[in-house]
């Protein structure tokens, strides 16, 4: 294994594979981040990932800022919650309100108590927990980091630097390329539209980022307009049409034409898109009101109900969901925060199973890092490792992968 290489053992990669993630795997310090290098061994050779009739979907879920995992997924034997405990300090939540699941490889955990959607889910097994995953360049040891001798990724604790690090899956750099693009840029064939196979309902991002495929970006309200410039507002028109006319001018300088390109494309994707949504099917799922990343969601089962009209065999979204930065107030901040995340994840997984595709359509959480396992009196400081959670009717749910610490 080289220093740019990403490990991942022939297990997990099934699991991977099956759960149509290719993203993370697991190891017993600080498991490793799937990067391009992995996921382009999963995928090419995997003909089936690629060649598999019928509509597939991946949507990734960013929990901006560093969720405390450590909070969310609890050992709940007598050993384990007292280690748990002791580290957790005032933060531990009381042993009695966990939501007791049981994976299928053994052992005794159990949700925070604001997540009760996933705990039936990863009972019914549509859900399962990658333990103790992070961004790697190889694998080292405690002796090894206390030592100074370890060759560890960039800026660990930087929060811009490790979500470009999740969102390239590159262990020693971020570069231009997000994971998610270069999957699209392998599988983009399979689709017969002229809208982008990534969408994005959270702002620019990484991940969706290939060589030939760039994310189309949207909100939870639909396309975005270019306001000022609407041919259909009567006051506007005279406006619009001199935009027009400046966006269709033929233009030898590369950056005029480009950009002229640019626009041109972003308003006929706004419009057909606009079309598309109107006709969409009314989604009898009751998504949470008030819950922006439910909100993104609900965009997020709307597009892949007009899949088809739109001609989509494979999709990748991106959606995200702020304030997991909990330095102080955790106690007060982190059962909101989780228990939106679960209502969230649960409605659309929900939504799918309404719309036919809960088994083609594979979601996975994402975050910039864990945190400290010791209490910083208020709330926790940045760490390294944590807990990521993968929903879908093809995952393997059920189980914890990884090695919990």
């Amino acid at each position: 294994m080289t220093k740019n290489s990403i490990y991942i053992d022939s297990g997990r990669r099934n699991f991977l594979k099956k759960s149509l993630m290719a993203g993370i795997a697991g190891s017993s310090l600080c498991s490793p981040l799937g990067g391009i290098n992995g996921i382009y061994g999963a995928l090419n050779n995997s003909p089936s990932l690629k060649a598999a009739p019928g509509y597939r979907a991946l949507v990734c879920i960013f929990l901006q800022g560093g969720n405390d995992s450590f909070n969310m997924v609890i050992p709940n034997d007598e050993n384990g919650y007292g280690i748990y405990q002791t580290s957790r300090q005032n933060l531990a939540i009381p042993q009695e309100e966990l939501l007791a699941i049981a994976p299928a490889s053994g052992g005794t955990y159990g949700f925070h108590p604001s997540m009760g959607e996933m705990q039936t889910l990863f009972e019914s097994g549509q859900l399962a927990i990658q333990s103790n995953v992070g961004t790697l360049v190889e694998p080292v040891t405690r002796e090894q980091i206390l030592s100074k001798t370890a060759n560890l990724p960039a800026q660990l604790f930087s929060h811009n630097s490790q979500q470009a690090l999740w969102q390239a899956g590159s262990a020693n750099g971020p570069g231009n390329l997000g994971w998610g693009g270069e999957i699209a840029d392998l599988v983009n064939a399979q689709n017969n539209s002229n809208v982008s196979m990534n969408i994005s309902i959270a702002g620019n991002n990484l991940f969706q980022v290939g060589n030939s495929v760039f994310p189309y970006s949207m909100n939870a309200a639909g396309p975005e307009e270019m306001f000022g410039v609407r041919d259909y507002v009567q006051w506007e028109q005279s406006r619009a049409a001199a935009f027009q006319n400046l966006r269709d001018l033929s233009s030898t300088h590369l950056f005029e034409a480009n950009h002229g390109n640019v626009i041109r494309n972003t308003q006929e994707t706004a419009t057909l898109l606009t079309a598309a949504l109107e006709s969409a099917p009314i989604l009898d799922t009751v998504f949470p009101e008030g819950n922006n990343l439910a909100a993104q969601l609900e965009m997020v089962a709307r597009m892949i109900s007009i899949s088809e009209d739109l001609g989509f065999q494979r999709q990748i979204f991106f959606v995200a969901m702020g304030g997991f930065d909990t330095h102080d107030r955790q106690a007060e901040d982190q059962p909101q925060l989780l228990s939106s995340l679960s209502q969230a994840m649960d409605s659309f997984n929900t939504a799918t199973a309404e719309l036919d595709v809960v088994d083609q359509v594979t979601s996975f959480t994402l975050s910039d890092f864990g945190r400290t396992l010791t209490s910083n009196g208020d709330g926790t400081d940045h760490g390294w490792g944590s807990h990521q959670m993968v929903m879908g009717g093809a995952v393997n749910g059920g189980d914890i992968y990884g090695t919990m610490p």
